[in-house]
């Protein structure tokens, strides 16, 4: 997990762990290592700001199972992305949980402890996850990065009070996150935090094919494998991990839920066009899908929270309902009208800049398009036609200019002489089309 305080190791600590891990292959034999992980156990991703923003519908397309996203940290910071994060990830029907990054400091204090679980629980009511996640609350247990500041004894005690404050409030079991360097340097936290689950990171490009067996866990319920993922929807590295072999042994649920029903949809909101009305919602807690009704008649039922209703008449008042829904029912119901609007009228003209001209000459030719208003139209699309006194047809197609105007210099072949005859239609979105001719002369 990258954070604002990331853990860096300095290089001399690095090379004595490294002397340290050359010694310890004895010790690693004895207790052993963790499961490894195999084809049937899911995968997941853990996000926070510094991933900026995350296209999440790709992510789950990707065939990620399950995201964890930062929640808070510390007494009073929120993570400025948890919000944008929990509704995009569960727009995408891609379940997601939140972690807090601990910050533990000398000298110990469980009021402290309390005091940032109490902050991660506020921060998750607060940012749409009322219910503390679709899979369990993390503690991300990964300082003071340096020995001698906290004990290990205090360093186990701290987490233990955050992870029981976050349970009684919550309802739900706290996996803890937590590298294996980390806890071999709090001497294995004196095996006091073993019976929680645990989320271990231990990357295999240091060489783990599996996690060591560390801290008296020897059993992970998540393994970050890598700090150097790459995923679709994802800007930039991301942290890659494995699950369980099923969602549900990661929900943590200490009592199973009530079964409610869906809360009503909220922000529900329409764009109206001409003939169409889009429509839109924020997502609903635990709703499956939602369904909307216009006028009394079903128009859509499925998992998106936007519906574009079309072929609608122009300046007519449709009244729609809304309902989110899962296996338990229906929520409320949510009310809004809207009006289509109507088509916008352009005045086209076209002239010539001449009412005579000689074989051989040019003709210049302007179509003028403007709305009912008289204020010019760029964009419109017009469709020009010159027909010369034989009955032979000249047509070309061009765009107006910001001053609404197309010019076309029609060039008048030699010994050509009578009538010409200039159409012009004009075509542009949210307006009605409109025609305009004129004529000209070629007298020799």
């Amino acid at each position: 997990m990258k954070h604002a305080a990331k853990l860096i190791r300095p290089f001399f600590s690095v090379v004595l762990l490294f002397s340290i891990f050359l010694t310890s292959h004895s010790v690693a034999g004895a207790t052993g290592l963790m499961q490894p992980a195999t084809s049937a156990n899911i995968n997941g991703i853990d996000v926070s700001h510094w991933q900026g923003t995350i296209d999440w519908n790709q992510v789950k397309n990707s065939g990620i199972a399950f995201a964890y996203a930062k929640a808070s940290q510390g007494t009073t910071i929120t993570d400025p992305m948890f919000a944008t994060n929990v509704q995009g990830a569960r727009a995408a029907g891609l379940p997601i949980g939140a972690y807090h990054y601990a910050n533990p400091t000398a000298p110990y204090s469980s009021d402290q402890a309390i005091a940032e679980a109490q902050n991660f629980v506020n921060v998750m009511q607060n940012a749409g996850m009322g219910d503390f996640g679709d899979i369990m609350p993390v503690l991300d247990l990964e300082e003071p990065a340096s020995t001698g500041t906290l004990t290990s004894d205090e360093i186990a005690s701290w987490g233990r009070v955050f992870v029981d404050t976050v349970k009684s409030l919550t309802n739900r079991q706290v996996m803890i996150y937590t590298g294996d360097w980390f806890v071999e340097q709090y001497n294995d936290f004196g095996g006091q935090l073993s019976d929680i689950p645990v989320w271990i990171a231990a990357w295999t490009r240091y060489g783990n094919t599996q996690p060591p067996a560390v801290g008296g866990w020897t059993q992970w319920t998540a393994w970050q494998y890598s700090d150097q993922g790459s995923v679709p929807g994802v800007t930039g590295a991301v942290d890659l991990d494995y699950g369980p072999t099923s969602i549900d042994a990661l929900r943590g649920y200490l009592t199973a839920p009530a079964p409610t029903v869906p809360a009503a949809p909220s922000n529900f909101t329409a764009n109206s066009t001409a003939n169409s009305i889009q429509l839109s919602w924020s997502a609903s807690a635990n709703a499956t899908s939602y369904q909307l009704q216009r006028n009394g008649n079903i128009v859509y039922t499925g998992t998106a929270t936007t519906f574009t209703d079309t072929g609608l008449s122009e300046n007519t008042t449709y009244s729609y309902t809304l309902t989110a829904v899962n296996d338990q029912g229906q929520s409320s119901v949510v009310n809004l009208s809207a009006t289509t609007k109507t088509t916008a009228q352009t005045v086209t003209t076209v002239t010539a800049g001449s009412s005579q001209y000689n074989s051989g000459n040019t003709a210049k030719l302007t179509t003028t398009v403007k709305d009912s208003n008289g204020n010019p139209l760029s964009g419109a699309t017009v469709a020009l036609t010159v027909k010369n006194p034989r009955g032979s047809v000249t047509s070309v197609t061009g765009k107006t200019d910001v001053n609404g105007n197309y010019t076309y210099s029609y060039f008048i072949a030699k010994n050509l002489r009578g009538t010409f005859t200039v159409s012009a239609t004009t075509t542009l979105a949210n307006y009605n089309s409109s025609n305009a001719s004129t004529t000209f002369n070629v007298v020799k």
